[in-house]
Formats: C-alpha cells, structure tokens, sequence
C-alpha cells in the first residue's frame, strides 16, 4: 500500500452503553478524537496502542453530552488543554456538569449542522441527528480524498442523516440493538419504548438499510458501533448487516469490509483508500476557519 493510500485512517477505541471513543488520523500527525465516553487514562492508553500521543491529537468532536460519551472530556481538557467541537446546546449542557470549570470555556468551540469548515486538513461537517439529547450531532470528516463518517444514538433514518453519510469511504454507524432481543428482554417498559421511539437508538436491521442505501464500491470499511451488551449479540448485528447488504449488494464483500466495534479494546488502524483524487474533493468545498 503506499504513503497516499496510507494518509488517512480510522480506529475505535471503545463501544458501547459503557463508553465511545473513535480516532482519525494520518501520516501528517494531525489526529481528531470522536467522543472521549471512557476515563482519560483509558483514551491515552487506547491511543499510545496506536502510536498517538496526547500531543497530536488536535481536536475532541463531541456529538452529544450523554456521559457515555463524554466520560473523560473535563481531564482531557484540564490536562492537555484539547479544543472541544460541539453544537451550541452540546455545549451549554457540558458547561452543567458539576466538573465543569469556567477556565474550560477558553477551549469550547461552537459548530453548527451544514456549516462545513477546514480544520487542520480535514474539512468537517455536522449534521443533526434524532436523540434525546440537547442539539446531538453526526460528523463527517474528508482528507486526501478521503470520507469518514462517524454517526451512533439516532433513532430514526432522516433525509439529513443520509445526506451527511453519503459518499462515505468508512462509517462508524450505530447498530444498537436486535428488536426482538429487546422487547423480550428485561428492560422496564419506558426504557424499551424509549430506545424504540425516534429519539431513542437504532435497530440492527434498520442500519443494515441504511449501510444497503449508502452502498457503493467506495465504502471500505464499517465499524458497527454503540451495541447494546443485553439486547444485542456480535455475531447478530453483523449478519443482519450482512443479509441487507447481500439481498441489494452481492458483489459488496469484494469492496466492503465490516466488523463491530469492541466494547473494550482500541481496534487496529484501519487506513482508508479513495479513488478520488485530493483535488477533486476539495475544490468544489466552501471553506470556514475553525476558530475564526
């Protein structure tokens, strides 16, 4: 494979109701972290696997204040000084944690849904996503001709989220639960129509259309992410994927490879091949300073 090929990578570092942490990075040593729902030792563990240090990681992409995913934000910031990208109510609901210090604002910055900008290389974009969160977000992250779309905790398919993930060249996308498993599991009543309701998550059939919608020959690699540990199974959530994929796809196996998210344990890199050539991808793009 060489260095172009080799530019841009994606890599999980935990999945799951009991944290989420995604990281993007590449061979010029500019990293971005997506959610940080694990304690700040695990994260700098997680990345020192993959040979990131605190120190290159440029940026922290909050898609929503649920503490699964923001567990280790107020130590990253105190102890690396990391800017934060949220939407403004992500934001303002962070700055309610008893944790918070006003010293962090200095580190906030506001972004909003359909406002792409550049932020060191990557041209970033947001998109609103249906939970029952403040203002939650999915992103997408382009480089080098390269897309990486990061998108868990929605319940519902919305024309917005498939426009933000379109075209993506790898996904972290939410596949949270069998429905089956769910309601004759034992969650309590509310909290079952909670996650069935459209602010809630979404099913592993349903992000299996999804990923079938989206499909195309230059979508190399899924995480599928954010399972549930009592309504879900591994084995389950891949092969309903799978199915969706194979009834519309067939040939999709030969372009497309797919694995869940561990729960626990950081993955490999996975570095991201595009046919598009850099140019191409940026030159049409409007451009924003992150922190103008």
């Amino acid at each position: 494979m060489s260095s172009t090929e080799k530019e841009v990578w994606l890599a999980t570092l935990a999945s799951g109701s009991s944290g989420n942490a995604n990281l993007i990075g590449g061979s010029d040593g500019k990293h971005l972290l997506v959610d940080c729902g694990i304690s700040c030792k695990r994260i700098i563990e997680g990345a020192g696997e993959l040979s990131v240090s605190p120190e290159n990681i440029s940026a922290v992409f909050i898609t929503h204040e649920h503490i699964d995913h923001v567990k280790g934000l107020m130590m990253l910031i105190k102890k690396y000084k990391i800017p934060v990208f949220a939407s403004l109510g992500t934001l303002s609901a962070i700055s309610q944690f008893k944790d918070f210090s006003n010293e962090y604002r200095r580190f906030m910055y506001k972004l909003e849904a359909d406002r792409p900008f550049v932020f060191e290389g990557f041209r970033v974009n947001a998109f609103n996503l249906p939970h029952d969160a403040a203002e939650p977000t999915g992103f997408s992250f382009e480089k080098q001709g390269v897309k990486i779309s990061v998108c868990t905790d929605f319940g519902m398919v919305t024309d917005e989220i498939e426009n933000g993930l379109k075209n993506s060249n790898a996904l972290v996308l939410e596949a949270n639960h069998d429905e089956h498993m769910l309601e004759a599991g034992s969650y309590p009543y509310m909290l079952k129509r909670r996650i069935l309701g459209n602010t809630g998550h979404i099913s592993n059939e349903n992000s299996g259309k999804l990923i079938s919608r989206l499909w195309n020959r230059e979508l190399r690699h899924i995480f599928l992410s954010h399972l549930s540990d009592e309504n879900n199974m591994p084995e389950l959530a891949l092969e309903t994927v799978r199915c969706e994929l194979r009834i519309n796809h067939g040939e999709y196996e030969k372009f497309t490879n797919i694995e869940v998210a561990r729960r626990d344990v950081p993955s490999e890199k996975k570095y991201i091949r595009s046919d598009v050539q850099p140019d191409e991808a940026f030159s049409h793009l409007p451009i924003n300073l992150a922190c103008e």
